[in-house]
């Protein structure tokens, strides 16, 4: 873990000359989304859930995402008593043409699973999404994540909002 995380900081300092400090290539979001958690038994358990994510863009392709969520199987207790949070520091690769973009991410997460149904707490995340813009600033967000091999999964839809513009 130390090793992945120093790793992670050190591309992040060789890439950060790319990046000027441009507000221009930070993003943040947020969405609902559609979650299932492998119980122990072998059964899934279908969860609602909410996310937020915040981004940086190195370069057009290139980019680094971290997100939070959290999920119940009742609406009323999704942040207050969830059944499962998670916290991911992703590497995100795309492209985008036009009002459409898709992209790729895959990092590390934290986990906290109740552990009623699994006692998984940390591992890899690899995703894909699709970002459809309405207008210069703004997507309507789809993507797909899956915790650490199937312990964990969500198809979040919710929006993105880039500061400056996504061109």
């Amino acid at each position: 873990m130390r090793r992945l995380l120093s790793g992670l900081v050190l591309s992040l300092g060789l890439l950060s000359g790319a990046a000027h400090a441009d507000p221009a290539k930070f993003y943040f979001g947020a969405g609902l989304a559609d979650g299932s958690v492998d119980v122990t038994n072998g059964s899934d358990k279908t969860l609602g859930a909410i996310s937020v994510t915040v981004g940086l863009q190195f370069l057009d392709f290139i980019g680094v995402e971290f997100g939070v969520g959290s999920g119940s199987d009742q609406s009323g207790s999704i942040l207050s008593e969830p059944l499962v949070t998670y916290q991911s520091a992703m590497l995100r690769l795309g492209y985008r043409w036009d009002r459409v973009g898709v992209y790729l991410l895959g990092g590390h997460a934290r986990m906290d699973i109740d552990s009623d149904y699994n006692n998984s707490d940390a591992g890899n995340v690899y995703g894909f999404g699709i970002n459809l813009f309405g207008n210069e600033t703004t997507a309507l967000n789809l993507h797909v994540l899956d915790f650490d091999d199937g312990a964990f999964t969500s198809t979040t839809v919710g929006f993105q909002h880039y500061f400056g513009g996504f061109r």
